[in-house]
């Protein structure tokens, strides 16, 4: 008996190992296929939609949502960037302070090291070379990062188009693999996953909109210097749990303390945003996200530390609802309702009933 027992937990750990290699080896192919099915199940209502309401072929309704996040993404990143370039050119803006300060740092060396200006010019043609080297390796870098993130972009929409053009044959291929009496409870789960990755994502949306106005009247209002890139950050990268809004928050924060005011100004400025982050974490994250799709605070962590050392930064964003997915699974499967009781989380006491009288209230 303990020696069957051995060999089926031998087997779990053996088949969670696979898993984790496979996630780790496939990962080029497996990040794009996940970034598309999540991506498609938050524009599956439009186009349904546009087939339902506007009397639009299936071609034409998945062409149309997949061109509309397209530009919805693109308009995204071309603010991000453009203001990441106004920065950067508002640092480089001072050169006359810039080399007014390296000439009073070399007189100083020379001062105190007996080196003269032109042996110091000698020693900085000879370190040039490897400079400009090392720049010329950044900027290869940069532009191979970017030029690979760009196609990855394009075959994700690829993905997405080509998923929401054939989402019923996959449904009847899964179908032809599940027993008769099964198939239902089959379709319960479909149905329910694709509720939890919709509603995660779309309150995501939700959230990050609501929190990059609380933003925008706050940066404004203390006139924060780079305002505008600061909020489109701040706003993005809260879609990685924990960890975003920590630095959503802390940036704002650190360019105050650079570029404020008076200490009273930068006091009030950093408890305003701490109330924000507080108010995006514990009430427009439960409301607006959902209880039913809450995962434990620990297995949040776990996720995130999962994701990032398996798929890097995609694995920081995307863990997160595949964990929640899984326990969708997990609650449907009559073995695996002790895990996914354990992945999930439920606020003690009053709080549940709090939050919930909250949503009703939204809905209304």
């Amino acid at each position: 008996m303990v020696s069957q027992t051995l060999q089926k937990t031998n087997s779990v750990l053996f088949f969670c190992f696979l898993i984790i290699v496979g996630l780790y080896f496939g990962a080029p192919f497996l990040i794009p296929l996940t970034f598309a099915v999540f991506l498609s199940t938050l524009i599956l209502p439009f186009s349904n939609f546009l087939e339902s309401k506007m009397r639009l072929g299936r071609i034409a309704s998945s062409f149309i949502s997949t061109l509309l996040l397209f530009i919805g993404v693109s308009l995204i990143f071309f603010f991000l960037f453009r203001q990441v370039s106004i920065f950067l050119s508002n640092l480089l803006e001072p050169k006359d302070d810039i080399i007014s300060f390296i000439n009073l740092l070399q007189e100083r060396i020379s001062n105190a090291t007996g080196i003269s200006l032109a042996e110091q010019k000698e020693l900085f043609k000879d370190n040039i070379t490897g400079v400009l080297q090392r720049i010329q390796n950044f900027v290869s870098s940069i532009l191979t990062k970017f030029t690979g993130g760009l196609l990855t972009f394009i075959l994700v929409l690829i993905y997405v188009f080509l998923i929401l053009l054939n989402r019923t044959k996959f449904v009847k291929f899964l179908m032809k693999y599940v027993k008769v009496e099964k198939r239902e409870e089959t379709r319960q789960i479909l149905t329910a996953t694709k509720k939890v990755a919709y509603r995660y994502l779309w309150g995501r949306i939700q959230v990050m909109i609501l929190l990059g106005i609380m933003y925008a009247i706050t940066f404004f209002a203390y006139d924060l210097k780079y305002a505008t890139l600061l909020i489109i950050f701040g706003v993005i990268i809260t879609i990685i749990p924990y960890l975003g809004p920590f630095l959503s928050g802390l940036l704002p924060i650190l360019f105050m303390l650079i570029f404020g005011g008076s200490p009273l100004e930068i006091i009030s400025f950093a408890i305003i945003v701490i109330i924000i982050q507080l108010i995006e974490s514990y009430v427009l994250e439960p409301v607006i996200i959902g209880s039913e799709i809450q995962q434990s605070p620990l297995f949040v962590i776990i996720a995130i530390v999962l994701g990032g050392l398996i798929w890097g930064l995609a694995g920081l964003i995307l863990f997160v609802p595949l964990f929640a997915i899984l326990k969708i699974i997990f609650d449907h499967t009559q073995q695996l309702k002790p895990v996914g009781f354990l992945i999930g989380y439920q606020r003690p006491g009053s709080g549940e009933d709090f939050y919930e009288k909250i949503k009703k209230r939204f809905r209304k």
